[in-house]
């Protein structure tokens, strides 16, 4: 078996969110911060054919980026890959899966109030701005009625912070106000544009236009809806 360029790109960006990772039989991957507050999958285009587990995907990316055409050949018992190119080779062994932090179950959302499309240009924005400002609140709000829905990064808990916003275009919105929060730092997803839809429930749903994969992320509890 030889990993895709995307499928790598797909692994990289998921040991970001957790150096555990857990491959089940199939050409669906899934990982879970060790937080519990970001989930992501994504469909490849590899079926791999047994389930294994890594312990640190860093560490195997990094063994399999040594090398310029990479297969993988997997020993009968499932206990370790032999990683191949030519006369070179390494052997890498696999981690007890009992140890390791996978989902257990999929996410069912539920109804959702807020719908919007976040391209690739305003998630780099929103991060510069949190960077230069020094802030990590991202709040996605809008007064009660029919009004603008804005994206602010700011200090949640400094009345007097600076804040940088965009206004959001193409909004499928509630009536009621509202304030939905997130860390930043848990906005952990591949370079694109998203489908984005946020829950009252403090749960938000990340879909890629572009790519198969997708991500459920935890609002902040200080998020508000109505009242």
């Amino acid at each position: 078996m030889k990993l895709s360029t995307n499928t790598l790109t797909i692994l990289k960006n998921f040991s970001g969110i957790n150096s555990n990772l857990v491959i089940r039989p199939g050409n669906v991957i899934k990982t879970m911060s060790e937080a519990k507050n970001i989930m992501a999958t994504a469909t490849i285009e590899e079926q791999f054919p047994n389930e294994f587990g890594i312990y640190d995907l860093n560490e195997f990316l990094s063994v399999t980026g040594m090398f310029d055409n990479p297969e993988l050949k997997f020993s009968d018992d499932m206990k370790s890959v032999s990683i191949v190119d030519g006369k070179r080779s390494v052997k890498y062994f696999f981690s007890d899966t009992s140890i390791l932090t996978t989902p257990s179950k999929d996410i069912t959302m539920p109804p959702t109030e807020l719908k919007f499309t976040l391209t690739g240009d305003d998630m780099n924005t929103l991060r510069k701005a949190a960077a230069a400002l020094g802030v990590t609140d991202v709040v996605i709000t809008a007064e009660e009625g029919s009004g603008p829905v804005k994206v602010l990064v700011t200090d949640i808990k400094d009345s007097t912070s600076n804040a940088f916003s965009i206004e959001l275009s193409d909004v499928e919105r509630p009536t009621e106000s509202f304030s939905f929060i997130f860390n930043i730092s848990n906005f952990k997803v591949l370079a694109g544009d998203y489908n984005v839809a946020i829950s009252s429930k403090l749960i938000s749903h990340f879909k890629s236009t572009s790519a198969s994969v997708e991500y459920y992320i935890a609002l902040e509890k200080s998020s508000a809806f109505g009242g």
